[in-house]
C-alpha cells in the first residue's frame, strides 16, 4: 500500500523532534544507564528523503485547491 502524504508528514515530524534533539547530545549517562541516540547526520539524511517524498507525492494525481460550498 501507498504511503500518503499525511503519513510522510508525520514520519517528518517525528523525525525532525529527533534530529533536534540529537544536535544537543549523541549520547548521555545518568545513574548507570546510558542513552545512545541516532547520529543527527542520519536523521537529517532520513528528513531530506522524507522531504523529497512528500514534494513527490504533493505533486501527483489531483490536487484540491479550493472548494465551494453548495447550499
Amino acid at each position: 500500500m501507498a504511503r500518503t502524504i499525511a503519513q510522510a508528514e508525520e514520519e517528518y515530524t517525528a523525525v525532525r523532534a529527533a534530529y533536534l534533539k540529537a544536535l544537543n547530545a549523541e549520547s548521555y549517562g545518568v545513574g548507570g544507564r546510558s542513552v545512545s541516540r541516532p547520529r543527527s547526520s542520519d536523521l537529517r539524511k532520513q528528513m531530506d528523503q522524507l522531504a523529497e517524498e512528500i514534494a513527490r507525492l504533493e505533486g501527483s494525481g489531483i490536487k484540491v485547491v479550493a472548494v465551494t460550498p453548495i447550499g
